[in-house]
């Protein structure tokens, strides 16, 4: 049966076959027809004055740059390296010197291979066909667009003798970063003449032309490498190179000249869209290259330009290698990304940080843990004793999570847990909510890294309340997560384009924002956002304090200072920052001091304060459904004002005040209002709750009744003697670090 199968398999397998054969041969003949029609001998004239652009403009219509960046040196023939010529014929048209412009037999052997049972798809495209493509700049994926490019490649042939139509493709292929052509490459790579490459290095430029973006030697080099051997490879095998030639050629390194070049705004975040409009809007390279098309992105210019500014005046520490920074901002209400920082510096960096680098999030995990116990039957004022806990792990061993400090403050509340980045409450949460219920609505979230099968995964106490994940998450993922806390409840996910047109204006597509999924209440939200304001006014991330203005936010600091965030927004901006070695295990520890969840906050701060600093002040929304009630510090429920000392203001949702009787009795005879509160909420500060009024090593803090203090993920401790450098001309001094978790 199996064997009859396989038979039926191989007879469909001639006969598509041979009617695409059959098709090919009629269209061949037709094309012989055609080409007696000559070719103006101006194709050179074309080439070198196309100037069809893909522009890329921001969320006002104002001009970001170019999709790519030109760079153009025309060369002739005979000043190109005849090692580049040979490679560049074997990787891409081993036949070049034997058809007519198109090649039957190179196409019905990648219709076989693309048709047969297993095969892997493959293109029959002789240079020829490429350079008909660039010159005749239509990338439609019709029938009658590769005819045109069959036709036009016979004329090309007609026209021009091989060495000239090599001498126009090699002056006009797209070679990465803005090198058209194999000269412009050259100089690029290596700083010298096309006409004076190396076997390797000719074999290195060979490789790019068929995916320059996935075979840049400088965004890839290992990837290009292995390109190259092949093409060295294939070269061997044509017999252009001898063996010996062969096994010198890939013992050499990859070798790039340093470059200075100006870094065009917005370049990391122009990697993006470019990868964005390849793998998910399906463009070609050559499309965006050639297509002149009009990019509408959500990207704010002047959101953009103030980033990279910011980025220009970071310190540089006592180390070869520099920590690296990412930065991204959204608007909170669509998920519109408005700036995109992939690094310290595009140049000599240019992998995007910001979309690519997953690192443990440390303590700016801790909002959802809250969130997952606000949507239960857990307040604000929810009282939970911080002392020693000890849990039994799937491995059969024990685990007992520590404050940074290694002291325990004993009764505290959930707002002061959360303000003081407390690790032993955010276990406990996590230990009676359950695992999967907080990794629920960690993704419910937007949290989609989370590993949840293997040896090594984040279903335990110490990925979810602390953040040490398994994979890690990007800054954009975690930005976009916090959409949840600052649009009301609603997670919405990141976009950048708008629309996009031809070269003549014409609208070819437009987007809009997805809409926003619930993923917790309004209120607790709203709760959440009153939690986190405490934090920067008087917790943790004191250093992103914008005077006059509501801010929400939470540090984050892994053990040992390898990754350092801070996620804030006001009621316009959401950002993220995060600073961290491209070596995860590399501490950020300096002689100048050490960058923890502070350094990140404070630059954060600076950065938020110069893009709102025209904008109106304006208080973050309160939904329907949200009662501020005076609170009982020693039993955490609602009383009169009068009913208790040293009651403080704390905010409920209207269905979970956790009301005292005597607040009940109260109640009864002044009612509540049926929506809003009850009255405006109190100026920033919190309860203090008698246990923890005075804590030790914080009386000699300048400025603040609870400092700023160093957190990690609970396994190990931070010297207090260590100081978190501040960054000169943010507006901050660099502040002593005492041992609390944040």
């Amino acid at each position: 049966m199996q064997q009859k199968k396989n038979n039926l398999k191989k007879t469909k397998v001639k006969k598509n076959f041979a009617i695409y054969l059959s098709i090919f041969l009629l269209l061949v003949i037709l094309g012989f027809v055609i080409s007696t029609v000559t070719l103006p001998r101006d194709l050179r004239m074309k080439l070198e004055n196309m100037r069809f652009v893909s522009k890329v403009y921001d969320r006002n219509g104002q001009l970001i740059g170019n999709l790519f960046s030109h760079r153009r040196i025309w060369v002739p023939a005979d000043k190109i390296s005849p090692d580049l010529k040979k490679a560049v014929i074997a990787i891409e048209d081993s036949r070049y010197y034997r058809h007519f412009g198109i090649d039957p037999i190179g196409i019905a052997r990648a219709v076989y291979q693309t048709l047969k049972p297993g095969g892997v798809k493959q293109g029959g495209s002789t240079i020829t066909q490429q350079l008909a493509k660039i010159s005749l700049l239509t990338f439609d994926r019709t029938m009658s667009r590769k005819l045109q490019d069959i036709f036009y490649a016979l004329l090309i042939e007609r026209t021009y003798t091989k060495e000239e139509i090599l001498e126009l493709y090699l002056n006009s292929i797209n070679l990465a970063h803005g090198n058209m052509g194999v000269e412009a490459a050259a100089r690029y790579y290596f700083g010298k003449s096309a006409a004076n490459l190396k076997l390797e290095e000719a074999a290195l430029i060979a490789g790019i032309i068929r995916s320059p973006e996935n075979y840049s030697p400088v965004k890839h080099p290992e990837t290009a490498r292995k390109r190259r051997d092949l093409v060295l490879q294939k070269m061997l095998e044509q017999e252009m190179i001898t063996e010996a030639q062969y096994k010198l050629a890939v013992k050499q390194d990859i070798t790039l000249v340093p470059r200075q070049e100006a870094t065009a705004v917005g370049a990391y975040f122009l990697d993006y869209l470019r990868d964005l409009l390849i793998k998910e809007e399906g463009f070609t390279e050559e499309e965006l290259l050639w297509g002149g098309y009009n990019i509408y992105t959500t990207l704010d210019l002047n959101c953009q330009q103030e980033a990279e500014r910011l980025m220009k005046t970071l310190p540089q520490y006592s180390a070869k290698v520099q920590p690296e920074v990412a930065l991204v901002t959204l608007d909170p209400a669509t998920g519109g990304i408005l700036a995109m920082i992939g690094g310290r510096d595009y140049t000599t960096s240019p992998l995007n940080r910001s979309v690519k680098a997953h690192r443990q999030p440390g303590s700016a995990l801790k909002p959802f843990v809250y969130a997952t116990a606000l949507e239960q039957n857990y307040t604000a004022a929810t009282i939970l004793e911080d002392q020693p806990v000890t849990y039994l792990l799937d491995n059969g061993k024990e685990w007992t999570p520590e404050n940074n400090d290694h002291k325990f403050r004993g009764k505290v509340t959930l707002r002061q847990a959360l303000r003081e980045s407390v690790n032993t409450i955010a276990v406990q949460l996590v230990d009676q909510l359950g695992t999967a219920t907080v990794a629920s609505q960690l993704e419910k979230m937007g949290i989609q890294s989370l590993v949840k099968e293997g040896k090594a995964n984040d279903l335990g106490y110490a990925p979810l309340a602390l953040g040490g994940l398994t994979k890690g998450v990007t800054p954009l993922e975690l930005a976009a997560a916090y959409t949840s806390f600052a649009n009301q409840g609603n997670y919405v996910r990141p976009y950048a384009l708008t629309k996009i047109t031809g070269p003549q204006g014409k609208v070819l597509k437009t987007y809009k924002p997805a809409k926003g999924q619930p993923v917790i209440s309004p209120q607790t939200a709203y709760i959440m956002t009153m939690l986190m304001q405490d934090v920067i006014e008087n917790g943790t991330g004191q250093r992103a304090r914008l005077p006059g203005r509501p801010a929400a936010g939470k540090t984050g600091t892994t053990t040992n200072y390898t990754n350092a965030w801070f996620i804030g927004y006001t009621p316009e901006y959401l950002t993220a920052v995060w600073f961290g070695n491209d070596r995860q295990e590399e501490p950020m520890r300096y002689k100048e001091g050490t960058i923890g969840g502070g350094t990140a906050a404070q630059l954060w701060g600076t950065y938020m304060q110069r893009i709102t600093a025209n904008l109106p002040v304006r208080a973050f929304p309160e939904p329907e459904g949200i009662i501020w009630a005076d609170v009982d510090p020693v039993t955490g429920k609602a009383v009169p004002a009068w009913a208790a000392k040293n009651t403080y203001k704390e905010v409920f949702a209207e269905d979970k005040v956790p009301a005292s009787t005597a607040f009940k009795i109260w109640h009864w005879f002044t009612s509540w209002p049926k929506k809003g509160r009850t009255q405006e909420p109190p100026a920033a500060g919190g309860e203090t709750l008698p246990e923890t009024e005075n804590l030790p090593g914080t009386e000699n803090f300048p400025g603040t009744e609870n400092p700023p203090e160093p957190e990690n993920n609970g396994t190990g401790g931070i010297s207090g003697e260590e100081q978190e450098w501040g960054l000169p001309g943010m507006g901050l001094p660099p502040l002593e670090l005492l041992n609390f978790s944040y």
